[in-house]
């Protein structure tokens, strides 16, 4: 039996479940472990050891939500910091999107062949909504989400048939979407994705310096100073805290904190 290595990034859960329902459908060929590559961002001994997973795989695979068409910061960083050890390396890109990316898994996949990688399959799965401080996208949770998850379960279950069989699909590498990815939202986004990270806003007269935000992050951008929430500057535009904040206090694109949070759908 082949070793899977799966590696991913996510914010509130949607990739995570991806990924897990993803590598127990390939189950059957594979032994696999799950990794979240969030520390080895900021933990050069985590990096490592996660460098020497990748090694010792047959088979890795990445997971990962969009933005604007763009894979976040963490994952790319990931991705450059494998260089050669992806190269003859056989690799599965999951992309997890709202709505559509056009090249989304390509955007990650390009720099996979750059350093030598196979992709033997990549796919895009629409999640719910969690940019819950954005107006335009109203958040759904519960029974709202079941049929958004049941359809993207459905598709993992058939990517995995591909895999398993030889034949799966290779989302967003023809010219069409990577022209669609690019020009229509990744262009745009990556002049404006440094900016944004440093517009991360905390409603002092609702913070209570919980901690919650801080001991949460997945890249260490929260801390507490005098007892209130602070942003250091570095945000990945996860949005981890703007939903999990219990009073609300935080938002990253949006004018104001959410009215309402994305709870996130259950654990694989």
């Amino acid at each position: 039996m082949e070793k899977l290595a799966a590696f991913y990034f996510s914010g509130t859960g949607n990739t995570l479940f991806i990924a897990g329902k993803l590598c127990e459908a390939l189950s059957s060929k594979y032994s696999y472990e799950i990794f979240d590559i969030a520390d080895a961002y900021t933990n050069l001994d985590c990096a490592a050891k996660l460098r020497q997973k990748a090694a010792e795989a047959d088979v890795i695979m990445l997971a990962f939500p969009i933005y604007g068409s763009s894979p976040p910061i963490p994952m790319r960083a990931f991705v450059h910091g494998l260089n050669k050890l992806l190269c003859d390396k056989k690799v599965i890109l999951a992309e997890t999107q709202y709505f559509f990316s056009g090249d989304g898994a390509a955007s990650i996949g390009r720099t996979v062949r750059q350093y030598g990688g196979i992709v033997i399959g990549a796919e895009h799965f629409n999640m719910p909504n969690n940019l819950s401080d954005c107006k335009v996208f109203g958040i759904k949770n519960d029974e709202a989400i079941k049929k958004t998850v049941a359809k993207a379960t459905k598709k993992l279950d058939d990517f995995a048939a591909t895999l398993l069989s030889g034949k799966a699909t290779k989302k967003g590498f023809s010219l069409f979407p990577h022209a669609i990815g690019y020009f229509c939202q990744r262009k745009f986004w990556r002049k404006e994705e440094a900016k944004k990270r440093t517009k991360l806003k905390v409603d002092y007269s609702r913070c209570t310096g919980c901690g919650l935000c801080a001991q949460k992050c997945p890249v260490c951008n929260m801390g507490i100073k005098n007892g209130k929430a602070i942003a250091l500057n570095k945000c990945v535009l996860c949005y981890r805290c703007v939903n999990l904040c219990p009073n609300k206090a935080i938002s990253i694109i949006g004018t104001e904190p959410p009215k309402t949070q994305y709870k996130g759908i259950p654990k694989y």
